[in-house]
């Protein structure tokens, strides 16, 4: 029987590399961002524009017309990395922005997705969260570090509540990945990138594949006995910080 997902950040580097990979794999996927414009997905792809911060989720639900949902992946993030940093700095108007998605976005579109998750057996969620999530960065992103700590911390809560039911929850949670989001900050500082290669000890930047690949692993019967967990995808990255 054809599984389905929903997946959030469907137009970003990883939501749209996730969507690929579960549509390849037989998954009925519906996808959704903020842009009206959709890029090309593979055939059977349904695709909604979505607001993530004032849209009803339950739009989101539609085309399952009251059935079940298999695997819920929310991948939509931001990162304001122009205009975040210390909280003792950063402008109110970026906790709203990045919250507002990050969480606040991620929460309502899963509380929507629950009543379908819980019709049938073999449910789960994967939340996109961050290594910024575990630990500490480099330079301050304040806001977008506690929004993904939140998110790493709701997962395991709702893991909980949830697992009973047989709904699986756990994390992913990348390093440096090659997404549209973080491209230009390498663009305009090569040496950036090179510097973080340098530091990964695999040697290299994630790809969107990457995370994909972990997403679905996650959500696949292979990790039936596997909640709350957040899995780290970094290239080892994140191991060698104390």
């Amino acid at each position: 029987m054809t599984r389905t997902a929903l997946v959030t950040g469907a137009g970003g580097g990883i939501g749209s590399a996730t969507v690929h990979r579960l549509a390849r794999d037989g998954v009925h996927v519906i996808a959704t961002d903020l842009n009206e414009a959709a890029q090309e997905f593979p055939s059977g792809v349904e695709y909604i524009a979505f607001d993530l911060r004032n849209g009803d989720p339950a739009q989101l639900l539609e085309p399952l017309a009251g059935g079940g949902l298999d695997y819920l992946v929310n991948a939509a993030g931001v990162a304001l990395f122009d205009r975040d940093g210390s909280t003792l700095d950063i402008d109110e108007a970026i906790w709203d922005i990045t919250l507002g998605v990050n969480l606040h976005g991620l929460r309502r579109v899963t509380t929507a997705a629950v009543p379908h998750l819980r019709k049938g057996a073999g449910k789960s969620i994967v939340n996109v969260a961050s290594t910024a999530g575990l630990r500490g960065m480099d330079s301050p992103l304040d806001a977008y570090q506690v929004s993904k700590a939140a998110v790493v911390s709701l997962t395991q809560a709702l893991a909980l509540q949830l697992g009973p039911e047989g709904i699986r929850c756990n994390t992913v949670c990348p390093g440096a990945i090659l997404t549209p989001m973080i491209d230009y900050l390498y663009v305009e500082k090569p040496e950036r990138r090179t510097n973080m290669e340098q530091r990964t000890p695999l040697r290299r930047l994630g790809l969107p594949e990457d995370i994909a690949s972990a997403i679905a692993f996650l959500l696949s019967p292979e990790a039936s006995f596997i909640t709350a967990t957040d899995l780290v995808v970094d290239g080892g990255w994140s191991n060698q910080i104390k």
